[in-house]
């Protein structure tokens, strides 16, 4: 049986033989750490559109004939679920994903199509594509957790700052603004569920949830415990 998409969560992207980046998003869905909602449309989907005569390469370039059949294909044929919120693609290569697509309304088949061959376009090997709600952001940033360390280096626009790491069961200090409890969290579920190895993370905050965006493990991590 083929396989078109591999939902987050579903911790079925490591069988599907997707890439790092999308496997650990995948895994830390499963956990139920906060990642938003999304999934993987598989090199099997890009290969059908072609057998379909839906998408086409020429001269180094990839279109689609018909943006509709194109939508059609992804949400009727392959049942891609159907999400009420703006998606952005990333395209994902062998050790991190490439340039974030902008946001696309999913009922758009002009849009989808655009951002699908945008995305396949700087791809070689597979074409694999993430799909994933992007969350309202009141503030993001980047989380470095090294290994066998006492604090984590966060990156914010405005400058860095350090933020305690929480050991097994202790909370985050009140006296602390909301979102930095909230990424205190959001860090301790990491190390919880992939190990204290060293990472550095993308998050977001919506002003309720601190949301897990991209996760990169240090190059010493093996990925066979995916």
């Amino acid at each position: 049986m083929r396989y078109y998409f591999a939902w987050l969560g579903s911790k079925r992207a490591a069988k599907r033989d997707v890439a790092e980046p999308g496997c650990l998003l995948d895994r830390a869905a499963n956990a139920r750490l906060p990642v938003p909602d999304g999934g993987i449309l598989l090199h099997n989907f890009y290969e059908m559109a072609l057998d379909e005569g839906i998408v086409q390469e020429s001269d180094g370039g990839i279109t689609a004939v018909s943006p509709q059949s194109l939508h059609d294909l992804l949400f009727s044929l392959a049942r891609f679920p159907r999400l009420e919120n703006k998606l952005v693609l990333r395209p994902l290569h062998h050790n991190q994903f490439g340039p974030t697509q902008p946001p696309i309304r999913p009922d758009d088949p002009a849009a989808l199509t655009n951002s699908l061959c945008e995305s396949w376009q700087g791809q070689n090997g597979r074409h694999d594509v993430l799909l994933i709600t992007r969350p309202q952001t009141e503030l993001a940033g980047t989380a470095v957790s090294p290994a066998n360390a006492e604090s984590d280096t966060i990156i914010l626009p405005e400058g860095k700052m350090d933020l305690a790491q929480l050991a097994r069961w202790q909370r985050p200090d009140s006296s602390l603004p909301p979102h930095a409890q909230r990424l205190q969290m959001l860090l301790r579920g990491i190390r919880r569920t992939f190990g204290d190895v060293g990472w550095e993370v993308e998050w977001l905050d919506d002003g309720r949830i601190c949301w897990l965006w991209e996760l990169k493990p240090n190059r010493s991590f093996s990925t066979d415990t995916l």
